[in-house]
């Protein structure tokens, strides 16, 4: 039993179990009868022995909270745990803002802010810090070790949560008119600090430092020549170390084609993903090798190869898991492996216009075409059953997981792009045209050549349970674009044409946190129809107030260069082009007037943005705003997240009152997965990271099927990508939660599971 306490200073003196149920009682203080203190009380002495440290009883009270795996005592940990926190950076006084910021700019942490001392005094008022009080110990903890600025080789820290959220408010606001910033600083402030605006990773670590690097994704493509080529993987290593993650398509010809008019045989593709997986994994992010998602056709001559490049079975010399790969596809495949046809493989080099209609919202253009080199005789063609590239390609998404979908014509279809769209990115959410290189020197000019795209996307995501009226909702969506916007032009290029397409563009990518949460709060299901109904009515109130955003932005402070690429001035809209059959599952209501919002538009010509609406996983900043992530519906009410070196304890919000409405991942078909993204896919103008489950616990095997019954369902209801295929294969114990984008797998964790959660 616990006797003695060893003081900070070196002191002992006897335990008083009344201070240690004083600090239980105030960490509880707003839980009511949510949480037992006493028996937090008890089962921690029992876990110390006679003599201890304060701030091992301390650590140890956090503990016993965490091991209760439930949102009210991982509150009660989070209010413990940052009382230890600030007592170990500040001692017994917090720091000024412009003292502490002061303080990590003389340690090279940090630029300084160009603020006046009176506009210090006034952000000083701003700044809560009893808002840290408020947060969930794992929200602490995800921001602590991985987005507050530190040194990390020294272990030195300097910044607590409101510090975080206040810095990055600062560096948003610091060029704005001196009379509209302090104004500025306490709307991103208080949208950020109320977990109601969540920002990607880049922005939490770089705003406000010397270093500038903000765009979340990078999409390229190659063409087929040698020079192209070689850009590719230039891009792809500049774009690694400039912490962007991947998404290419190496548009080549294959195995056996004829080059220089048959002097030379081609080597096909493989060599050139390795080439590529060499050039991504060569520079560090966080830790690890970077990441990429390479795109190939399902009408590819190689096809059947490429899908099996990262089974472990496969021979070593056709094999490549350093990489993620995605198949592109469209409708006509999906009714050839639907009537069990074959098709005729064909590529760039084979058949140029037939390759390019493959990347085209018009699905007759395709389908003529295909029929006319069918009946060419002089067309030389080789026939592979499309059920089975299908079959295959499911098994192997089953499998490895890291083999995605892109539904390119859908993706050239429902867009406002007027230009090609040929792949999307890393988590297969961004869907924005690309154009090749074929001369180096173009990626440094900053000029309009005409030669070439690489397109980025800046990200952003709203947490919707966190959102109390459509006034809030609206301003929070203008500071998510303000904030891409921001992020835009104080990026640094490493290539420069980047940075020129990317302020032409305005890209933007902002998506939904929470929705799990939301749903349990009222009682509803992802496969029911009253749950995909308040699904259409979260979907539409994101995109309309996200567009009414841009067009006000746009008002002020002018529209996207390249608007002209785009169908906004047009009046285009989300709701004129999505897929129709999305009316079988939700009745098509509308709460907003979208007529009004359209004459609007087309009287400004268009919007800030050319772009705006993507669902990404948001796997690690969901961490910080206490939120279910994405679209998807939870694993478990409780589970162990890792990201990189950091593991914290995460509880659903309210699992306490809500844990039987919250609907497991395991319990939704995929087919009601795939129902459930297409309703917000109808308000989205670019895609999703679209996971879908599968328990096989009972039977491991997957029918051909249900892989075609979920392929098809995605391709009636307009989806547009599909990300993990996750599989839940160990009846013992579900699944915990893991970084997305980590691509080890422990014995461990492979004896549980295969997919995201162990990605």
């Amino acid at each position: 039993m616990l006797k003695r306490i060893i003081k900070r200073n070196g002191t002992v003196e006897d335990f008083t179990p009344h201070k240690v149920n004083m600090w239980s009682q105030w960490a509880s203080s707003t839980l009511g009868d949510r949480v037992d203190w006493s028996r937090i009380v008890l089962d921690t002495i029992k876990q110390l022995g006679e003599e201890a440290h304060s701030q091992t009883l301390q650590k140890q009270l956090i503990k016993t909270c965490l091991e209760k795996r439930s949102w009210p005592y991982n509150l009660m940990a989070g209010k413990l745990y940052i009382a230890l926190y600030r007592k170990e950076l500040y001692g017994d006084i917090i720091p000024t803002v412009k003292a502490l910021q002061e303080t990590m700019h003389t340690h090279g942490l940090m630029r300084q802010l160009k603020y006046t001392d009176e506009e210090f005094i006034t952000i000083e008022s701003l700044i809560d810090h009893s808002r840290d009080f408020n947060l969930a110990h794992f929200q602490i903890h995800q921001i602590r070790k991985k987005y507050s600025l530190q040194d990390r080789i020294m272990g030195t820290e300097y910044e607590t949560p409101q510090f975080v959220y206040m810095r990055m408010a600062m560096a948003l606001a610091e060029d704005e008119p001196i009379d509209q910033r302090i104004v500025h600083v306490s709307n991103w402030y208080n949208h950020f600090s109320f977990n109601r605006l969540n920002a990607p990773t880049p922005n939490y670590t770089n705003l406000g430092t010397d270093h500038n690097g903000y765009a979340s994704c990078c999409l390229y493509t190659v063409a087929d020549n040698a020079q192209s080529l070689a850009i590719g993987d230039h891009i792809a290593y500049t774009m690694t170390y400039m912490s962007a993650g991947i998404g290419g398509f190496i548009n080549t010809r294959s195995l056996n084609d004829s080059v220089r008019n048959g002097a030379i045989i081609h080597q096909g593709k493989l060599p050139y993903f390795r080439s590529l997986a060499g050039a991504v994994k060569a520079n560090l992010q966080g830790g690890r090798g970077g990441a990429c998602t390479t795109y190939f056709s399902c009408y590819d001559p190689e096809v059947m190869t490429i899908i099996m490049l990262q089974n472990p079975r496969s021979t070593k010399d056709k094999q490549n898991r350093d990489i993620h790969f995605a198949m592109m596809s469209n409708r006509f495949f999906a009714v050839k492996a639907a009537k069990n046809e074959d098709i005729f493989t064909f590529n760039s080099y084979t058949a140029p216009d037939l390759h390019s209609a493959f990347f085209s919202g018009n699905a007759e253009e395709f389908e003529n075409l295909y029929h006319s080199y069918e009946e060419n005789p002089h067309f030389e063609k080789n026939y592979v059953s499309a059920r089975k590239i299908l079959t295959s390609y499911g098994q192997q998404s089953f499998d490895v997981a890291t083999l995605y979908h892109f539904l390119v014509d859908e993706a050239n279809r429902h867009t406002p792009f007027k230009d090609k769209i040929y792949s999307s990115n890393l988590c297969v959410e961004i869907s924005e045209p690309t154009a090749p290189y074929h001369d180096m020197r173009d990626l440094y000019s900053e000029e309009d050549h005409g030669r070439g795209e690489i397109a980025l996307c800046s990200l952003a995501a709203i947490v919707e349970p966190n959102i109390k009226s459509d006034d809030e909702y609206a301003s929070v969506a203008y500071y998510a674009l303000k904030m891409i916007d921001k992020c835009i032009h104080l990026s640094d290029y490493a290539l420069p044409h980047v940075g020129f397409t990317a302020k032409q563009r305005m890209n933007s990518g902002v998506g939904l946190m929470g929705v799990a949460t939301r749903l349990a709060k009222m009682g509803l299901k992802y496969n029911t129809p009253e749950g995909r109904q308040k699904m259409h009515q979260m979907g539409e109130r994101h995109a309309y107030f996200l567009i009414k955003a841009s067009l006000q932005l746009g008002q002020e402070l002018g529209n996207a260069p390249w608007m002209h690429k785009t169908k906004w001035p047009e009046g285009w809209l989300p709701i004129d082009t999505y897929k129709r059959s999305v009316d079988e599952l939700v009745k098509p209501e509308y709460r907003y007037d979208w007529e009004d919002l359209r004459v609007a538009i087309i009287a400004n010509k268009g919007i800030r943005n050319s772009i705006l609406i993507a669902h990404m996983p948001g796997e690690s900043s969901s961490k910080a705003s206490g939120a279910a992530n994405s679209l998807y519906p939870i694993r478990d009410t409780s589970m162990k997240k890792t990201d990189a070196h950091n593991v914290i304890d995460w509880c659903a919000v309210d699992d306490d009152i809500y844990g039987d409405q919250y609907q497991s991942a395991w319990d939704i078909s995929s087919v009601d997965m795939v129902k459930a993204y297409a309703v917000f896919q109808k308000f989205t103008d670019q895609s999703i990271s679209a996971d879908l489950y599968r328990d096989r616990t009972a039977n491991i095997n997957i029918t051909t099927e249900e892989i075609i019954e979920t392929h098809l369902a995605m391709v009636k209801y307009g989806l547009k990508s599909r990300y993990y295929q996750n599989s839940l294969t160990s009846a013992q114990e579900k699944p915990k939660e893991e970084n997305e984008h980590e691509d080890h797998i422990t014995p461990n964790e492979k004896a549980e599971c295969v997919g995201g959660c162990t990605l």
